[in-house]
């Protein structure tokens, strides 16, 4: 994997974790090769979590556009003038994260969270209008004979002229071999009927990750939180049916390390549309 996109990948699971309230040190034991430059990044990002505030998801999306062009900066620069750069765009991370006071937007207060819409799977001949996949991008997935996942809940994020509300639902099909699901192999979860309109983001949830090397010792991957998210603008509109296929990869958390831990891949992820039929 290109070196740069695998930092942008673990430096963006680690903003997750940080702003979810697990600890630095926990993220930075998971990658040691890469602490140097993702301890003054965390550190930074952490201290958004001392405000008394939360800013609106707007702003969080504005400050992580933002940020990930200054990364696309930083590619250009050395790497001994890197570190700096790092800090500086973290720190502006959390001052454009905040800024939503200034900019009187909305301001969520902690744990207001978006009300949760519950939708069932269908019965048979109603309307389909949203398809949930999952596949897997190779990595380290060479290692296993299996690797199991549960998952207990999908939710979909919906954006509204009142504000946010998740949509969730429970899988049809709640167990899958991600070593069966390698590269452009997808399997279907659930599909449905879900609100048309526009939707920002896709959490997985699951009740367990578990490996079996080819050694033939069975591990336990870790998964933070024990969710997967990816922050992929998609819409459901009138008279189509949108097919969101979510990418997992398993990688190695260091050398030597024998640990190895599941993240969503969000440029293999994404929304495929078709008429309906």
């Amino acid at each position: 994997m290109n070196n740069e996109r695998d930092f942008n990948r673990i430096l963006d699971e680690c903003l997750d974790r940080v702003i979810r309230g697990e600890g630095i040190e926990a993220c930075i034991a998971d990658y040691p090769e890469q602490a140097a430059e993702l301890r003054p990044l965390l550190e930074a990002a952490a201290g958004l979590q001392s405000t008394r505030f939360t800013p609106s998801a707007d702003s969080r999306r504005q400050a992580r556009l933002r940020f990930y062009q200054a990364l696309d900066r930083r590619r250009r620069k050395p790497f001994w003038a890197r570190v700096p750069a790092w800090a500086a765009a973290a720190v502006g991370v959390v001052l454009l994260a905040v800024a939503g006071l200034a900019g009187l937007n909305v301001i969520n207060p902690p744990g207001d969270d978006p009300p949760t819409i519950i939708v069932s799977a269908p019965a048979s001949g109603d309307a389909v209008n949203f398809r949930f996949l999952v596949s897997d991008a190779p990595n380290d997935i060479g290692d296993f004979s299996s690797l199991v996942v549960t998952v207990d809940r999908v939710a979909l994020l919906k954006k509204g002229a009142d504000g946010e509300a998740w949509v969730a639902f429970t899988p049809e099909v709640k167990q899958f071999d991600l070593t069966q699901l390698i590269g452009a192999a997808s399997r279907q979860l659930w599909q449905g009927e879900v609100p048309e309109g526009e939707y920002t983001k896709v959490e997985l949830i699951a009740s367990s990750v578990k490996g079996t090397l080819k050694s033939g010792e069975t591990i336990d991957i870790k998964l933070p939180s024990n969710k997967l998210q990816i922050g992929i603008p998609f819409t459901v509109g009138a008279g189509t049916v949108t097919s969101f296929t979510f990418d997992i990869t398993v990688n190695k958390t260091g050398q030597g390390s024998g640990k190895y831990i599941l993240s969503p891949q969000a440029a293999e992820s994404g929304a495929a549309y078709e008429k309906m039929p």
